[in-house]
């Protein structure tokens, strides 16, 4: 059967049918960030927040904090390695966050991020504050309204813990630096390296932290005070506190692999001596803090299961491991483990497997689709018309 085409007519369809794909194309990227933005705003996401049981490899389509608003209370952020920003461009350096209380991926696109590297990006315990560090300086992000404070430390290359009630964190500025941030200047610095500062632990009372540096076991007090002991924990060893400050865990290397001590704290503030957790079965990498109060957070690898990366629940005493969060493959938007800040408050709560995530579309998919529709209707339009007699 023979279609026969009129031209005349052909111009103004065709002018309609590129206009209707910008109308289209727009609705779907910008009236729909901005549809996101209004639902948040309307009803914030609430309810108890959990760490995520997988932490999937997300497309580089995620959406941004730019288009969709802050990502509320976080429970994980880690350096991402390619994330679309609109239909042609990318977002510097990319972090990405985990909502505590929806599971959805949003990346950050805030000016001044720094690149992936250990000890960057940090989140605070509740996940309402995210810091990252940067060469003008330390920034603080409010997950909850996109606020962003930039305290007066000078340059930072290191971020440590944030304390429990997220009021103080320690930066590495040329020294240990431990930030009020509500005032937004320094309160106490001690000599210390980077490495030290991203091992650092806040005691549970939030009144100092400890540390270990080449001189000793150094506390750094909130009022300015310092004091160094000797130790035999080697420097930059990663330490938590028990929740109920009787204990002082660390990890650190013995002869390449990673070794997991407990010390007693004694009644005259004194340490007892180092007493190693067995862990066989185990190959240690970052230790998070606790997660109960005998078990700690530590990303490992089980190696009766091979290289399947995870963030286990380890026993102090006696008990058997359990999972928390199972880590990406290496491969797109992960770089690797010493990226990832988690907030430590989820930790006793436990891990949720959230349901599958539905990715959203890149822009230029958008795009294709929005020109694809109009196309079918114009040649409808083209085909179907009347003829004129």
């Amino acid at each position: 059967m023979r279609i026969r085409i009129q031209k005349r007519g052909l111009v103004p369809a065709a002018v309609v049918a590129v206009v209707g794909t910008v109308v289209l194309y727009l609705g779907a990227t910008a009236g729909l960030a901005a549809w996101h933005r209004q639902q948040q705003d309307a009803a914030p996401p609430t309810g108890r927040g959990y760490l995520p049981g997988v932490i999937e490899n997300a497309p580089s389509s995620l959406p941004t904090t730019g288009e969709y608003g802050p990502p509320g209370q976080v429970a994980a952020v880690y350096a991402g390695t390619d994330v679309d920003d609109g239909l042609r461009g990318s977002v510097d350096h990319p972090w990405i966050t985990m909502s505590a209380t929806t599971g959805d991926y949003r990346a950050l696109s805030e000016p001044g991020l720094p690149e992936a590297g250990p000890g960057v990006v940090q989140v605070s315990p509740d996940g309402g504050l995210i810091a990252w560090s940067g060469p003008d300086g330390l920034t603080v992000y409010d997950t909850a309204t996109g606020d962003v404070d930039r305290p007066d430390v000078g340059p930072v290359d290191a971020v440590g813990p944030f304390a429990d009630d997220a009021e103080h964190l320690v930066v590495h500025a040329a020294g240990a630096k431990v930030v009020d941030l509500a005032r937004g200047e320094v309160v106490a610095e001690a000599e210390a390296d980077a490495e030290s500062v991203r091992g650092a632990a806040w005691r549970p009372d939030g009144t100092s932290l400890d540390l270990v540096t080449s001189t000793g076991h150094l506390v750094l007090g909130v009022d300015g005070t310092s004091e160094t002991s000797p130790t035999s924990i080697p420097p930059g060893s990663q330490l938590a506190w028990a929740p109920q400050g009787d204990r002082l865990v660390d990890l650190h290397d013995v002869d390449g692999t990673f070794r997991l001590f407990v010390s007693d704290l004694r009644d005259d503030g004194a340490f007892g001596p180092e007493r190693r957790v067995d862990t066989t079965g185990v190959a240690l990498l970052h230790l998070f803090g606790f997660s109960g109060a005998d078990t700690v957070a530590i990303d490992s690898y089980l190696l009766e299961t091979g290289n399947i990366e995870r963030v286990l629940d380890v026993p102090l005493g006696q008990g058997s491991t359990q999972d928390l969060t199972r880590l990406p493959s290496p491969g797109d938007n992960w770089v690797d483990v010493s990226t990832l800040s988690i907030a430590t408050d989820l930790l006793p709560v436990g891990s949720y497997e959230w349901d599958s995530q539905v990715w959203p579309w890149s822009y230029t998919s958008r795009l294709a689709a929005c020109a694809i529709f109009m196309f079918f209707l114009f040649g409808l339009y083209v085909t179907r018309r009347p003829k004129k007699r």
